[in-house]
């Protein structure tokens, strides 16, 4: 989709993603799921309500397998569902004693069909971007899988979700309370919470969505660096929002199937990052990043062009009252600062960290739905105690790795006299004066160098009798990795640049 010129184009292709994903249930829903937490529009956000629930029929032997009773022996009335997600179902019931309860029920098999797309995902080979960026894909597919088998374990999910209902303590949030007499682990049992969804709480008075914005500010700051885990799911479906009778704004968070450890390190380090841009005090980004998790010899590619980082990504604590999401513009700031190093920074982040960026980017969603301003840094100190962020202030960061490319070059050759060890690859395209593409990647990616290029320009360089890359390749094993000219051609409007330095 991205690789399309035609906006009509791209819109075409998703809204068919988003009917194949429509049709699917386990990982193939979950990854649709996904992509509607980073949508612009709404084409894949429409998946959250459009899965067609199955019948109470073809459920009910799961339930009773579950409860060891029949329905009739536990409930007064078990309604149809009418909330379907990607592994399981949610119907309203009446228990014997008149409790109102929803009861969570996994689909049928699903857990066969989880393991069968595990296998084939696992198959998954690294090519295209995420070779060429170093993502850590074995990295990835094992945390996709551990947070899968989590989520299809009710009993597990439903010792998180008691565990943040009696720990995580913001006003306003409620938490529904888990019936454990009834579960199991294909089904959840929990007290029901009425409310309507983040859609129609958009239309309330300012002063109603303010609130909003606030307890669910306050819930992931709290979750993150009191608690140390966070909720993993926003998707709309998985809040409610009411007014109580006394007229106070309550919001339902549900669903504790994906959850986030965060380290006590991670987020000390984001913390005290936080804390130092809003109180002008020094701070090196590189041992704050590598504090949180991410590669530093990646990130060190980048050079001075991690320093402005954490304003741009930390924006909102930072700004005035009255700040609105759209007055952020993170994905164009980001993308402009970096340019195609982007992927290079996403590369270096641990493969865990994308499920706490999900968690962000729904927090993003959210106040962006409701349309009002908020003062970011002014809820963070409510939500977390002084003693906290005082900790963090006084925080060391770890030491750097003395030379963390030390073990990359060990195995090379030795340079000769007045030959330099090269650090970074550098290439840089240019089409007429204007420069399209710069970027910087630790030194030993020239020996990735057929992979970094475009297929359409290797090509181009294996029909030329100019340029051997297999042979360059070869030649850098053999020679070492040294400060040198490495390709320099044009090719139609284009011209290629690539060295070490």
């Amino acid at each position: 989709m991205r690789n399309s010129d035609n906006d009509a184009e791209r819109r075409k292709a998703r809204r068919a993603l988003a009917a194949l994903f429509a049709d699917a249930r386990g990982v193939t829903m979950k990854f649709g799921q996904l992509m509607a937490s980073g949508a612009d529009d709404n084409t894949f956000k429409d998946l959250i309500g459009s899965i067609e629930p199955q019948p109470l029929s073809r459920m009910r032997r799961v339930i009773e397998q579950e409860l060891g009773r029949r329905i009739e022996d536990v409930f007064v009335s078990l309604d149809e569902s009418s909330a379907a997600a990607s592994l399981g179902q949610v119907h309203r019931g009446v228990l014997k004693d008149g409790r109102v309860v929803a009861v969570k029920v996994q689909y049928p098999s699903i857990k066969d069909v989880v393991d069968s797309e595990m296998r084939l995902f696992g198959l998954m080979p690294g090519v295209g971007p995420v070779r060429k960026w170093g993502f850590d894909l074995e990295g990835y597919k094992s945390a996709i899988k551990t947070n899968m088998d989590r989520e299809l374990d009710y009993c597990d999910e439903a010792r998180r979700q008691e565990h943040f209902r009696k720990n995580l303590r913001v006003a306003g949030l409620v938490i529904p309370r888990v019936l454990t007499e009834f579960g199991g682990q294909r089904i959840l049992v929990q007290d029901w919470q009425d409310g309507v969804t983040l859609d129609e709480a958009a239309t309330w008075p300012i002063e109603d969505r303010q609130e909003i914005g606030r307890i669910l500010l306050q819930t992931l700051f709290k979750s993150l660096f009191v608690l140390g885990e966070v909720h993993g799911d926003p998707h709309p479906g998985n809040f409610r929002f009411r007014r109580t009778p006394a007229g106070d704004i309550a919001v339902v968070l549900m669903d504790f199937g994906c959850s986030v450890p965060v380290g006590k390190k991670a987020r000390l380090a984001l913390l005290k990052m936080i804390v130092a841009l809003r109180e002008g005090a020094a701070i090196s980004p590189l041992e704050s990043f590598v504090a949180m998790g991410f590669d530093q010899e990646k990130l060190q590619s980048l050079g001075s062009a991690l320093e402005a980082l954490p304003s741009i990504l930390l924006h909102p604590f930072l700004a005035p009252d009255g700040f609105k999401i759209g007055d952020w513009q993170l994905k164009r700031r980001f993308e402009k600062h970096l340019g195609e190093n982007r992927w290079w920074f996403r590369a270096a982040g641990a493969p865990t960290l994308i499920l706490l960026l999900r968690a962000f980017q729904g927090l993003i969603q959210q106040q962006e739905a409701i349309g009002c301003g908020l003062n970011w840094w002014e809820a963070l100190n409510e939500a977390l105690p002084r003693s906290l962020i005082d900790e963090a202030r006084a925080s060391s960061l770890p030491d750097l790795t003395p030379d963390v490319r030390a073990a990359t070059y060990q195995s090379m050759p030795q340079l000769e006299p007045g030959q330099c060890k090269a650090t970074s690859l550098r290439i840089r395209i240019m089409e007429g004066a204007k420069e399209t593409v710069s970027l910087s990647m630790p030194a030993d990616a020239a020996l990735r160098l057929d992979e970094l290029i475009p297929e359409n320009v290797v090509e181009f360089l294996h029909n030329s009798p100019e340029w051997d890359i297999e042979g360059i390749i070869d030649g850098l094993r053999k020679r070492g990795i040294f400060a040198q000219e490495i390709l320099n051609f044009t090719k139609e409007t284009k011209t290629y640049h690539i060295w070490l330095e």
